[in-house]
């Protein structure tokens, strides 16, 4: 890499940091602004507790909040903070003459395109390291309610009637992911074709890893097949082998939850069963055409900035760019979380990288330079 390539990719990144930073802000002051009460009752209830100073516990519970969400705010933005860092970038060496200079030394255009792709190559690789190994570990603290502001994590949640994959249906109605406790237990085992064969309840259970199962306390299994006239049959049981773990139950709860853990983690879950509704696969395929998307769009948004005579005006060229690249990023990463009738998930969640790969040859294959 030679000067001029250091060069655009140091000021490509220093204009991606500064950009991210300032949409970072801006989005958590507002916020704080919308959620102040929220953020203050907790400080305030913390600081009577600790016996604090109140205005260090409020700065702490937004720190506490919105510190971890960087990670998660980076990972989503990556395309659209690229495609602005883009866009600055070139209409900074625009005014400054740069890229007359850089033409009348005999280097083209796509050397500056490629020195900015590579520079962004490498954030959208951050991006998926930042995905498989940061976000997991905060999963639980970023899907975190307004409620439950200076608390660890997510601390119990209800889990609704789900299947697990065997057909049978599990109520909970409080579960507690970090401990692997559940209580208020009502398990529906049905047949084949749907229809309920007994009924399990239990006043609490534990999760067991290793037996891939809960543990009943007080457990209850009652044969519903009985006829009316007979009484139903009652059985003790102290244990139901199934595949939903809280980790799952949390996963179908949240797909945003889903969404931020690693992609072995993912392929046990659906592995396990909880890709019933192919939602899993489709993350799980979206996770590397999200990346090649982040890509594609800002290669091509770099033509609109790329442009030889320099008395063009930036200003509607960066319209035109926000006009076209934005509603394509926005779509594209749309498309990628939407079941498409008659296709697999894993097509689905590439056809909008088919659709772009060759409109971004096409841009860089006929920019004038």
């Amino acid at each position: 890499m030679n000067l001029l390539d250091r060069h655009i990719v140091a000021r490509y990144l220093s204009n991606f940091i500064l950009l991210f930073g300032l949409l970072f802000v801006f989005a958590i002051s507002i916020d704080v602004v919308v959620q102040f009460d929220r953020f203050s009752d907790a400080a305030r209830s913390r600081a009577d507790d600790l016996g604090s100073f109140y205005p260090l516990v409020l700065a702490h519970a937004i720190l506490d909040f919105h510190a971890p969400r960087i990670f998660q705010f980076f990972a989503f933005m990556t395309g659209l903070v690229g495609i602005g860092a883009a866009g600055f970038t070139l209409v900074q060496m625009h005014r400054s003459r740069e890229l007359v200079a850089i033409m009348a030394a005999g280097v083209p255009l796509q050397r500056v395109a490629a020195a900015m792709l590579a520079a962004q190559l490498g954030i959208v690789l951050l991006q998926l390291a930042d995905q498989e190994l940061v976000l997991p570990q905060l999963a639980s603290r970023l899907v975190r309610e307004h409620d439950a502001i200076l608390q660890p994590g997510i601390e119990t949640f209800e889990a609704p009637l789900m299947r697990d994959g065997d057909g049978d249906l599990l109520y909970a109605r409080d579960v507690d992911p970090r401990s692997g406790v559940a209580t208020s237990i009502l398990v529906m085992e049905r047949a084949e074709d749907g229809t309920s064969v007994a009924r399990i309840t239990a006043a609490s259970a534990r999760w067991d890893e290793a037996a891939s199962g809960w543990r009943l306390e007080d457990g209850v299994r009652m044969n519903t097949e009985s006829a009316p006239s007979r009484t139903a049959e009652r059985t003790s049981i102290d244990f139901w082998e199934t595949d939903l773990s809280p980790r799952m139950l949390l996963a179908r709860r949240s797909m945003n939850y889903a969404q931020m853990l690693s992609l072995g983690q993912l392929r046990d879950l659906r592995d396990a069963g909880g890709s019933t509704d192919a939602r899993l696969e489709r993350t799980i395929f979206g996770r590397f055409s999200g990346a090649l998307v982040n890509l594609l769009v800002p290669v091509i948004a770099l033509p609109f900035f790329l442009v030889r005579n320099p008395g063009v005006a930036m200003l509607s060229r960066s319209l035109q760019a926000a006009i076209v690249t934005i509603p394509l990023l926005i779509g594209a990463l749309a498309a990628m979380t939407v079941a498409l009738p008659g296709l697999p998930a894993g097509v689905g969640a590439f056809l909008p990288v088919a659709l772009l790969l060759p409109v971004a040859i096409a841009r860089m294959a006929y920019l004038k330079t």
